[in-house]
């Protein structure tokens, strides 16, 4: 079981060459390791060059971009990302390839990532990664104990088999620019639909220091567009790879509850009446991108 270790990294060299560091560090050595940057990123390009890793460039921006253009040129049987603000811990490599190894039908892998580096905090009752009436269930940094099922995981510490990895057209299906919040979910949905399975080990952990983002995609600010971007991107996922109760389930919660950053009705009044002035922003965002999920959903299926 070959593993490919993949980073996609845009204007942060330094953040970059500590992340490959902890690569090198890993008592099961990858297979080889892949860089994605944009074309006019020399300085990501050549920290990538100086820790022995291959460059691959993008021309255009965009993570689910990035995404699919490392799992398209990795020559391995699993992809694995980590963030390049994440430190993988020196085990990481050698559990994802014994996951796989041990277990042909698993499609797509989640483990933790200890926020600032915090190992302690969770419980192993939580449930994460899940799809679970009308709801996605996040928590992977949070979750403790052992493997368990999942419906999707996380970028920041995200590995799948590239062989139905490479029929998921990522790029395509996800919208929005920069980190493009909720790529992941529909890479993750796209795989289980071809009869792979996906799981979630906490024992499989990355140290995470989530650095700032470019302006306007900043990881607290839930603009209207913020929320649409987000609803969209998890809708589709839903809507294309889930089934037809699944679905229903995910439109009427997101219309009717919703959640604090995207909202629905019910949470719009609830947030409104206790003095969240931006709870009518964020509905709006939220809605819209539902609706426009579900109906690019239905032409893509008609392709």
């Amino acid at each position: 079981m070959t593993v490919t270790v993949a980073i996609a990294s845009v204007g942060r060299p330094d953040a970059l060459s500590n992340a490959l560091r902890h690569v090198s560090a890993q008592h099961d050595r990858p297979d080889e390791v892949i860089v994605v940057a944009q074309r006019q990123d020399v300085a990501t390009q050549e920290a990538a060059s100086a820790a022995g890793a291959r460059v691959v460039v993008v021309e255009a921006p965009g993570l689910a971009l990035a995404v699919e253009t490392a799992i398209a040129n990795a020559h391995s049987d699993v992809v694995s990302f980590v963030d390049d603000d994440a430190e993988a811990l020196p085990d990481w490599v050698e559990r994802i390839r014994d996951a796989f190894g041990s277990d042909r039908r698993l499609g797509v892998l989640g483990g933790r990532d200890n926020v600032h580096g915090d190992r302690e905090a969770g419980s192993a009752s939580l449930v994460v990664g899940a799809l679970r009436r009308g709801r996605l269930i996040g928590n992977h940094h949070l979750g403790k104990g052992t493997r368990r099922p999942a419906h999707h995981v996380k970028g920041a510490n995200m590995s799948v088999r590239a062989a139905p990895a490479r029929n998921v057209a990522l790029a395509d299906l996800v919208t929005g620019e920069g980190a493009q919040s909720g790529n992941e979910v529909i890479l993750s949905l796209g795989i289980l639909s071809q009869g792979f399975t996906g799981a979630y080990d906490p024992r499989i952990q990355v140290d995470h220091f989530p650095a700032a983002r470019a302006v306007g995609d900043e990881r607290t600010l839930y603009t209207r567009e913020r929320t649409r971007i987000m609803r969209y991107n998890e809708a589709v996922a839903v809507a294309l790879y889930e089934s037809s109760g699944r679905r229903l389930a995910f439109l009427v919660r997101g219309l009717l509850v919703g959640n604090r950053i995207c909202c629905g009705l019910g949470l719009f009044v609830l947030l409104s009446f206790r003095g969240d002035s931006r709870a009518g922003e964020r509905m709006l965002g939220s809605v819209t991108g539902l609706l426009q999920g579900f109906h690019a959903a239905r032409l893509h299926r008609r392709v």
